[in-house]
C-alpha cells in the first residue's frame, strides 16, 4: 500500500528571524551594541542597502574576515530589485516559462534535459505528449512514461512541487519515489493538478558525471553561474555549487542539509562550503553522505562547465543578469534552468569573502541607475512640455471664443 505523507513541497523552509541570538553571535565576536547598531544602519543606507537580516545571515559582523570597505560591497535585495526596475527586461518572466526558455535554447542547439510529457489544459510542447488532463496524466504514467522521472512546474522556482521518481509498480499502481516513499499514481495526479492551470512537466531525470557521483551520490547536482552582460560583453563574475545532502528532493540551498560551496571562476577550484540548517548555515568540510573532503577539491569538468554557459549567455544578449543553474551529467554539462533576473544574490555572496558590488558590476549598477534618473527627468519634461502645449491651446480656443462673442451683430435693410 502506498504511504500517505507524500507531498509536492507548496512552499520554502527558512529560518525565521533570530535577532536576539544573531546578536548574542556578534557580540562574542567581540562586536559592542552600539558598534553593532551604527555599523547596520550605515549598511542600511550604504550602496547595497542591506538590511539586518542580511547583515547577519552574511556574518558581517566578524572583523576579522570582513574589513569595512569589504562590508560595503554586500548587495542586498532592495538594492537588487531598484537595478532590476532600472533594467526594466521582460527576461525574468521569459526565463521563467520553462516552455519558452527550453525552445529558445533547443534553438540554439544547446543541451537541455529532455521533456516526456506536459500536463496543461491548451498549451502544448514541441516533442512533448500533451497532458489536457487529469486522465491523461494517469495514462501517461501507467503506461507512456520512460522512468526514472523528474517533474517540475513549468512556472516554479525554488525547486518548489518537485518529484523524483524512480518507477512505477503496476501491482500497486503506485510511484517509488527516490527516497524510498512510495505514492499512489492516483493521489500524484490530483496533486499534479494543482500545477497544471500553469503547466506541469514530466521530464527524463539526468545521470550525474561519474565523477559527480562519487562525491555527491547518485544525484544530479547544479552550479549557479551568474553571468552579467555590460557593455564590454558577458562575463562570468561568480559560481556557486548547490550540493544535496543525505535526504532532499533537490539541491536548493533553502533546503535543511543542502549546502552550497563557492567555486573559483578561473580555476573551478571549491573555495568554502556551508550547509543549511533548522537555524542558518554552518561550515563543513565533507559530504555527509560520501565522506569527500571539500578542502582542495576543484569542480571536475570546469572549463566545458564554463564553456557552455558562456554559449548559453550568448543567446540571450539582451539578459544583463543571467542565473544559469548548470549541471554535470555523463553526457556532459547541461543547462537545467535561468534566472533572467540572475537569481538571489545570495547565491554569489554567501560563500565568498567580498559581495557583488565591485569592479564591472558595480560599474554597471552605477551606470543602469544614473541612466533611470536621466529618464525619469526627460519624462518630466516631457510632460510638462505637454501640459503647457495643452494649455496653451485651451487659451487660444478661449480667446477666439471670446472674440466671437464680442463682434457687433450686422443688420442689413431691404
Amino acid at each position: 500500500m502506498a504511504n500517505t505523507d507524500f507531498a509536492l513541497d507548496q512552499k520554502t523552509e527558512t529560518p525565521g528571524l533570530e535577532y536576539l541570538r544573531w546578536m548574542q553571535e556578534a557580540t562574542a565576536q567581540g562586536k559592542g551594541l552600539g558598534g553593532l547598531v551604527r555599523e547596520i544602519a550605515g549598511l542600511m543606507w550604504g550602496p547595497g542597502k542591506l538590511q539586518p537580516n542580511e547583515y547577519f545571515m552574511y556574518k558581517l559582523y566578524d572583523d576579522q574576515r570582513y574589513g569595512a570597505d569589504v562590508k560595503k560591497t554586500f548587495l542586498g535585495a532592495q538594492r537588487h530589485h531598484e537595478l532590476l526596475a532600472a533594467l526594466d527586461m521582460p527576461w525574468p518572466k521569459i526565463a521563467n516559462d520553462k516552455p519558452t526558455l527550453t525552445a529558445l535554447l533547443r534553438g540554439h542547439e544547446l543541451p537541455i534535459p529532455e521533456t516526456q510529457a506536459m500536463r496543461h489544459a491548451a498549451r502544448t510542447f514541441p516533442g512533448a505528449k500533451p497532458l489536457f488532463s487529469r486522465e491523461d496524466v494517469l495514462r501517461f504514467l501507467r503506461q507512456e512514461a520512460v522512468y526514472p522521472l523528474f517533474t517540475k512546474p513549468t512556472a516554479g522556482a525554488c525547486s518548489l512541487g518537485v518529484a523524483n521518481i524512480e518507477s512505477y509498480d503496476a501491482d500497486a499502481d503506485c510511484l517509488l519515489t527516490s527516497d524510498g516513499r512510495q505514492v499512489s499514481v492516483e493521489d500524484f495526479a490530483d496533486q499534479a493538478e494543482q500545477f497544471a492551470a500553469d503547466g506541469y512537466l514530466f521530464q527524463s531525470r539526468l545521470t550525474p558525471h561519474p565523477q559527480m557521483a562519487d562525491i555527491v551520490g547518485n544525484r544530479i547536482s547544479t552550479v549557479r553561474m551568474f553571468v552579467l552582460v555590460d557593455e564590454q560583453g558577458p562575463v562570468l563574475l561568480r559560481a556557486a555549487w548547490k550540493i544535496p545532502g543525505a535526504e532532499t528532493v533537490a539541491d536548493n540551498f533553502w533546503r535543511a542539509g543542502n549546502m552550497l560551496g563557492g567555486v573559483d571562476v578561473e580555476t573551478g577550484n571549491v573555495t568554502r562550503v556551508l550547509m543549511r540548517t533548522a537555524e542558518g548555515t554552518e561550515p563543513v568540510e565533507e559530504h555527509p553522505v560520501t565522506g569527500t573532503k571539500f578542502d582542495g577539491l576543484t569542480f571536475p569538468e570546469w572549463d566545458a562547465m564554463k564553456d557552455l554557459v558562456m554559449r548559453g549567455a550568448a543567446a540571450v544578449p539582451s539578459c544583463h543578469l543571467q542565473g544559469w543553474d548548470v549541471a554535470l551529467t555523463d553526457q556532459g554539462p547541461v543547462l537545467i534552468e535561468l534566472e533572467g533576473d540572475g537569481g538571489d544574490s545570495i547565491m554569489e555572496q554567501l560563500c565568498f569573502d567580498t559581495g557583488l558590488l565591485q569592479g564591472r558590476y558595480l560599474d554597471f549598477l552605477n551606470k543602469a541607475m544614473l541612466q533611470r534618473k536621466e529618464n525619469a527627468k526627460s519624462a518630466k519634461r516631457r510632460s510638462r512640455k505637454k501640459l503647457w502645449a495643452n494649455l496653451s491651446q485651451l487659451n487660444m480656443n478661449a480667446q477666439r471664443s471670446g472674440d466671437t462673442e464680442s463682434e457687433p451683430t450686422t443688420t442689413h435693410s431691404a
